[in-house]
C-alpha cells in the first residue's frame, strides 16, 4: 500500500469512527432526553440534560485527558471499555420509572460519552494529517446527525420515544467495537510513533506557550458560553414555524463547509466561528420578533458548526504541534463547560431578559478580545519572527504532509542521516527513504538541499 492509500484509508476510518460513536451517543441521549422530559417538567429537565449532562460530559473528556497524558498509546482500550459502560448505564437512565434514577444513570451515562469522544478525537489526531483533519471531522459529525434525523422519521417520529431505540445503540456498540479494531493504518509501529511523539520532535512552548494554551481554552469556553446563554430559548419560542430535529440538518451543513473551508484555510475557519457567535446574541435581542427570530435561529444552526468544528480542530492542532496527544479532546471539553454554564445561566434569568442581553454583551465583548489575541498569536506572527512550531505548520499544511511525512520532515531539519532518522522513528531506511521522496514529489523539490530552502524561504 502506497502512502497516499495509507492516508486515504486512515481518513475513511477516522470519519467512521467519529460516525459511529457520535451516532451512538447523540441516540442514546435524546432517548434519555425525552424520557426525562416525561417524567419531569421541561425547566428542570432541560437543566440536568442540557447544562447537567454537557457538564457530565465535560467530567468524562477531563478524566479521559487526565489518563491518556500519561498512557498514550491506550486511548482506543479506554474507548472499549466507555462503549461498554455507556451501553449498561443507557438501560437504566431510559428504563427507570423514578426520576432521580433516570438522572443519575443518565449523568453517568454522559460521562462515558465523554470518554468516548476524547477517544475518537486522539483517534482523528493521531492517524489524520492535519490538512485533512477539519473536513474528517465534519463529515462524521455531520453524517451522524443526517442519521440521527432519518431515525427520528421512523414510527411517525415517535422513535426517540420508543425503548427500541435501546437495541439500535446495542447494534451500534457492537459496531463501533469492530470498527475501532479495523484500522488498516494499525501496524507494529504505532506505539512508537506515539511515545516518540513526546520526546523527540515535539514543540515545547515554554512558559508564553503554556500561557497561550490557557488562553486558547478560555476562549472555548466563553464561546461556548457566549452561544448557549444565547441559544436557551428559540427552541420553546418558535417551535410551531420550524421542526427543531429537522433543523439539525442545518447543523450538519454547516458541519460539512466547516470541515472543508477550515482545511482549506485556518484563518478563515477560526473568523467563521466568531461570526457565528453573533447570531444567538442578537435573536437574545429580538425575543418575541417571530419571523425574524426564526430566520436567526436556522442561521444560527448552521453557523454553531463552524465553531464546532473550531474548537476540535484548534486543540488537535496544538496536541500535534506539541506531541501532547491528551490534549486534543481539550477544545470540546472547555466548549462543553462553557456551553453547561451559559444555559445554566440562560435558564435562570429567563425572567429577566434585559439583564441576560447585558452579561451576554459583556462575555461576547471580552470574547472578541480574547479571539483576536489568540487568532494574532497563532496565525498572525510578527514579521521576521516566525515561530519554527509556526513555520513547520504551515508548510506541513500547505503541502497536505501526512503525519509519518512530518514526523520524517522534523528529523531532516535537524540534518539527520536516514540511519538516525530510521532508528528514532522505529522503521527501516527503505521507509525513510520513501517518505522523503513522497515530500519532495508533494512539495516539487529535486532532492534535500532543495527541500531545505523550500522550507525556510532561501
Amino acid at each position: 500500500m502506497n502512502n497516499t492509500d495509507e492516508v486515504k484509508n486512515s481518513c475513511i476510518h477516522a470519519a467512521a469512527v467519529i460516525f459511529l460513536c457520535f451516532l451512538l451517543t447523540s441516540a442514546g441521549y435524546l432517548l434519555w432526553t425525552y424520557h426525562l422530559a416525561e417524567q419531569i417538567p421541561g425547566g428542570k429537565a432541560e437543566m440536568v440534560t442540557l447544562a447537567g449532562g454537557y457538564l457530565s460530559q465535560a467530567v468524562g473528556i477531563a478524566l479521559f485527558c487526565i489518563f491518556i497524558k500519561d498512557h498514550p498509546d491506550a486511548f482506543r482500550r479506554i474507548m472499549d471499555i466507555s462503549l461498554l459502560i455507556h451501553l449498561i448505564m443507557l438501560v437504566p437512565a431510559v428504563l427507570s420509572e423514578y426520576p432521580a434514577g433516570t438522572v443519575v444513570f443518565g449523568l453517568f451515562m454522559n460521562m462515558a460519552c465523554g470518554f468516548i469522544a476524547g477517544g475518537y478525537l486522539c483517534d482523528l489526531t493521531k492517524n489524520v494529517p492535519p490538512g485533512r483533519r477539519a473536513s474528517v471531522f465534519g463529515i462524521g459529525y455531520g453524517t451522524a446527525i443526517l442519521a440521527a434525523w432519518l431515525l427520528s422519521l421512523i414510527g411517525g417520529g415517535r422513535l426517540y420515544y420508543s425503548e427500541a431505540v435501546l437495541l439500535i445503540c446495542a447494534f451500534l456498540t457492537v459496531i463501533s467495537f469492530i470498527v475501532i479494531h479495523t484500522d488498516p493504518s494499525e501496524n507494529a509501529e504505532a506505539d512508537c510513533v506515539v511515545k516518540r511523539d513526546e520526546s523527540v520532535g515535539a514543540v515545547h512552548p515554554g512558559k508564553r506557550g503554556e500561557e497561550m494554551l490557557m488562553l486558547t481554552a478560555a476562549l472555548v469556553f466563553l464561546c461556548g458560553l457566549v452561544n448557549r446563554s444565547g441559544f436557551t430559548f428559540p427552541s420553546g419560542d418558535i417551535g410551531s414555524f420550524v421542526n427543531v430535529e429537522f433543523s439539525r440538518l442545518l447543523y450538519a451543513a454547516g458541519l460539512l463547509l466547516a470541515g472543508f473551508v477550515t482545511d482549506r484555510n485556518r484563518k478563515y475557519g477560526a473568523v467563521l466561528a466568531l461570526i457565528g457567535l453573533v447570531i444567538p446574541f442578537i435573536i437574545l435581542a429580538l425575543r418575541g420578533e417571530s419571523v425574524p427570530v426564526v430566520f436567526l435561529w436556522i442561521l444560527s444552526y448552521f453557523a454553531f458548526g463552524f465553531y464546532s468544528v473550531y474548537r476540535v480542530i484548534l486543540f488537535s492542532d496544538i496536541a500535534s504541534e506539541r506531541g501532547a496527544l491528551h490534549l486534543a479532546a481539550v477544545g470540546l471539553m472547555t466548549g462543553r463547560i462553557g456551553e453547561a454554564a451559559g444555559e445554566g445561566i440562560g435558564l435562570v434569568m429567563q425572567e429577566h431578559i434585559v439583564v441576560l442581553i447585558i452579561l451576554t454583551a459583556l462575555v461576547f465583548a471580552v470574547t472578541i478580545v480574547l479571539f483576536f489575541y489568540v487568532y494574532q498569536y497563532r496565525y498572525v506572527p510578527a514579521a521576521g519572527q516566525q515561530s519554527e512550531r509556526e513555520l513547520f505548520e504551515q508548510y506541513a499544511l500547505q503541502h497536505d504532509l501526512s503525519i509519518r511525512e512530518r514526523e520524517v520532515l522534523r528529523l531532516l531539519l535537524e540534518e539527520k542521516t536516514n540511519a538516525e532518522i530510521a532508528d528514532s522513528l522505529c522503521i527501516s531506511e527503505n521507509t525513510v527513504k520513501f517518505h522523503v521522496r513522497n515530500m519532495l514529489r508533494k512539495t516539487g523539490c529535486r532532492n534535500r538541499k532543495a527541500l531545505y530552502a523550500s522550507f525556510f524561504g532561501d
